[in-house]
């Protein structure tokens, strides 16, 4: 049976996740909060369903120890897998794929551009789920397959970054005059200044803020919200923890100075 005081647990593939850390931190002040970002092993993009399920079910067996109420899925790659993880758990997932897109359904938007990992793209889940809701919004995709890892490693080169992200969203904009650009890996709101000024004439649509609301709305509901007034963040990595403590700081997250570096088996 779980308590007010246990807390939100998150996931991610690498450092991406902490965007979703950041809007919780936002949302739920009060809330204690583990994360596990498996940097050993990102980007996950670029790897088979099978070994996406496997290394997440590590994820899930560590935080499922920490005694987690909730499981926000703060990767889009891991949210396509959403329906498969659920019965291996005893506590929710939120799915931030879910999140998303049922905001750009809410919002009424006819035309909207996705920028993702390739597995993401690949997967159509955006498009059978805004499609489900509202067939006649046009979804206009393209994956990245060197963002999420460029981003993950924490090296912010201004000119590696903006090459990657104009080379893929031209691409968006020469099959449709998209106005809003769906941001669908959570690494990429990490360098949403980069974004801006690649294509300042583009507004950005954030996930995080839709999970993080998500996240609220549950805990609510079960009437598990922490009532104290500052939580903790606690970070684990299976890769280089230096690389968290810099995404942390660029964040403005408020938490640990350090994070500790995990082997998953």
């Amino acid at each position: 049976m779980y308590q007010n005081a246990n807390p939100i647990g998150v996931l991610d593939s690498g450092v991406g996740g902490l965007t979703v850390v950041r809007q919780l931190q936002r949302l739920l002040p009060g809330e204690d909060i583990i994360y596990f970002g498996d940097s050993a092993n990102c980007p996950y993009g670029n790897r088979s369903e099978d070994e996406i399920f496997a290394l997440t079910m590590n994820m899930l067996r560590f935080l499922e120890a920490k005694q987690v109420k909730c499981v926000a899925i703060a990767c889009n790659t891991i949210s396509t897998l959403a329906e498969r993880l659920r019965p291996e758990c005893p506590f929710p997932l939120i799915s931030i794929v879910e999140c998303s897109a049922d905001y750009v359904v809410q919002e009424k938007l006819s035309r909207v551009g996705l920028i993702a990992t390739e597995f993401t793209v690949k997967t159509g889940a955006y498009d059978a789920r805004i499609h489900a809701q509202n067939p006649d919004c046009e979804i206009v995709s393209k994956g990245s397959p060197n963002l999420a890892a460029l981003i993950d490693r924490g090296d912010f080169n201004q000119a590696a970054i903006n090459e990657e992200i104009t080379q893929n969203v031209d691409v968006i904009l020469a099959k449709a005059p998209v106005e809003h650009l769906l941001l669908a890996c959570t690494h990429f709101p990490i360098v949403a200044d980069n974004f801006h000024a690649c294509f300042p004439q583009l507004t950005l649509i954030d996930p995080a803020e839709q999970q993080a609301e998500s996240v609220k709305n549950l805990l609510v509901y079960r009437q598990l919200s922490n009532p104290q007034t500052r939580g903790s963040l606690s970070i684990f990595t299976s890769g280089e923890p230096e690389v968290y403590e810099a995404v942390s700081k660029r964040l403005g997250l408020y938490g640990p100075a350090s994070c500790d570096a995990v082997a998953l088996t």
